[in-house]
């Protein structure tokens, strides 16, 4: 339904690196000749779509809404020490951390340039919330270990920030552009809140099960950087070993072997199964908000439940 004018996002990206200087092209050139999953932008154009309306006005907000992700996982891979990301090595790992974090900046300031020319303060609004969220939840986060307090409660909060008010926040854009009211950008933004919340369970669910080149990322990397997420959560709740886990986690010189054990535990527990169903039960509730929606067409509300099914089947 999408697919011209997400060929002419992945075009305006190149564009963004390549009219600026040498150093930033070659940086950006190798970013974006990924195999990222533009799911942001696209989320964003399908709830901009309207039947028989053109979103070609709309793709520079779908661009710099890719810009926005792209920098943040610029700055998280120099946090977490990543080594790969969608399959080759990170950015900081080819260059070095200040080449990634000042590249991240540029990306950012591409961003905002090109939002501001919308002249649109509600838009800006969405966005700045979205940055304060993502900003919010990962310093909660990175504050967090196995002893605080409600623990899975919190690791909700997290992602809702992190994560799904980026998914929530794309959605609300796009029907906020194409001239929807308070009432259906409300609507919409729920439905992009639930599939976030489904999608960041799925992808935390695959630091475990999944396999990394597929993933494009390290298994247990999460688990190497102490990222508490629920399949740790629902482990420590539950097993008769949760005080020798929580000392292997917050030990600064844990083995490789150590960090296998604990991923061992947590494959061998009900962590696993209990993310996955906490995943369908997001998924699902975003699927019956569909029918609210005023999708204007069948292929609209077609595209949006299989969204919500494909989710819950991510292997990267």
């Amino acid at each position: 339904m999408i697919e011209s004018e997400l060929a002419l996002v992945k075009d305006r990206l190149q564009q963004v690196v390549e009219t600026a200087g040498p150093e930033i092209n070659e940086v950006g050139d190798y970013i974006f000749n990924g195999t990222g999953k533009r799911i942001r932008p696209a989320l964003f154009l399908i709830a901009a779509y309207r039947s028989r309306a053109s979103l070609i006005p709309f793709i520079d907000v779908a661009v710099a809404l890719e810009l926005l992700h792209t920098a943040s996982l610029l700055h998280d891979d120099v946090i977490d020490q990543a080594s790969t990301r969608r399959g080759k090595a990170a950015v900081h790992i080819k260059w070095s951390n200040k080449i990634s974090v000042l590249s991240g900046d540029y990306l950012l300031t591409q961003a905002y340039k090109m939002l501001v020319g919308y002249q649109d303060w509600r838009l800006m609004d969405i966005i700045v919330d979205i940055v304060q969220n993502m900003a919010e939840g990962e310093v909660e986060q990175a504050f967090a270990d196995t002893t605080t307090p409600g623990l899975e409660e919190r690791y909700f909060q997290w992602i809702g920030k992190k994560s799904a008010s980026f998914f929530a926040g794309c959605c609300q854009a796009g029907s906020l552009l194409s001239g929807g009211d308070q009432e259906e950008q409300v609507l919409w933004s729920e439905f992009g809140y639930n599939l976030g919340i489904a999608f960041q369970l799925i992808d935390d669910l695959l630091d475990y099960t999944g396999e990394g080149q597929v993933t494009g990322k390290p298994l247990y990397g999460d688990l190497n950087n102490r990222v508490i997420t629920l399949p740790l959560i629902r482990t420590l709740s539950m097993a008769s070993g949760e005080e020798s886990i929580s000392h292997l986690l917050q030990s600064t010189d844990t083995s490789g072997n150590q960090i296998s054990a604990v991923a061992q535990a947590v494959l061998d527990g009900d962590g696993p199964a209990y993310t996955y169903r906490k995943a369908e039960e997001h998924a699902k509730y975003a699927a019956d908000l569909i029918s609210n929606l005023k999708t204007g067409n069948t292929e609209k509300r077609e595209v949006l439940e299989q969204l919500t099914h494909d989710v819950l089947l991510r292997s990267k």
